[in-house]
């Protein structure tokens, strides 16, 4: 790939709730995606005014699944999965100055980046991120009819669940959701 379209970390899907301080509020907003250098949030009531947004973002610790065995790996809960809460200070991408209060109800989407993030906050995401990527692979090996010969229908929709996915789409938009989300690892 032409280091033009490389990302500078790679990024993972990331749906939580997570919670940040704006003035005397603490507020929540939705995650999209995450990587060491920031990440990509949705459904915030509100753009923050101040420049340094405070973050407490739970990072899951997903188990890699190609380490597991089928019936383990049928017997997964995604809620159960244990994790950490990261803290992050984070500043905005792009300015909103001169946008009316209006305008930025209709603002979706925020990236922000990390302002100096410590040295744990960043090894839970990286850790986050890299087994996100390798059962995301493990997932794709699925679909192309590698691995488990036997109740595969049940294993791709099992780690479609635990990867985030909405199991019950058609298996064809499963896959284009995963080949998406593999293909956006890197790539701007």
């Amino acid at each position: 790939m032409s280091q033009q379209f490389r990302r500078a970390h790679l990024r993972a899907p990331i749906k939580r709730d997570i919670l940040f301080i704006d003035e005397d509020y603490v507020l929540k907003a939705r995650s999209l995606n995450i990587s060491e250098g920031g990440i990509l949030l949705e459904s915030l009531p509100r753009v923050p005014e101040i420049k340094s947004i405070p973050l407490m973002i739970p990072v899951p610790h997903i188990p890699e699944l190609y380490q597991l065995t089928q019936e383990q790996i049928l017997n997964l809960n995604a809620n159960a999965f244990e994790g950490e809460v990261a803290r992050f200070k984070a500043r905005l991408v792009r300015s909103f100055e001169g946008i009316s209060e209006v305008d930025k109800i209709f603002v979706t989407k925020i990236g922000c980046e990390f302002v100096s993030p410590k040295e744990r906050e960043i090894n839970l995401v990286k850790d986050y991120v890299q087994r996100f990527a390798k059962n995301l692979i493990f997932l794709l090996g699925l679909f192309e009819g590698r691995g488990f010969s036997n109740k595969t229908p049940q294993m791709l929709r099992k780690c479609s669940e635990l990867l985030g996915y909405d199991a019950e789409l058609p298996v064809a938009q499963l896959r284009l959701k995963a080949l998406h989300d593999y293909q956006s690892l890197e790539s701007l």
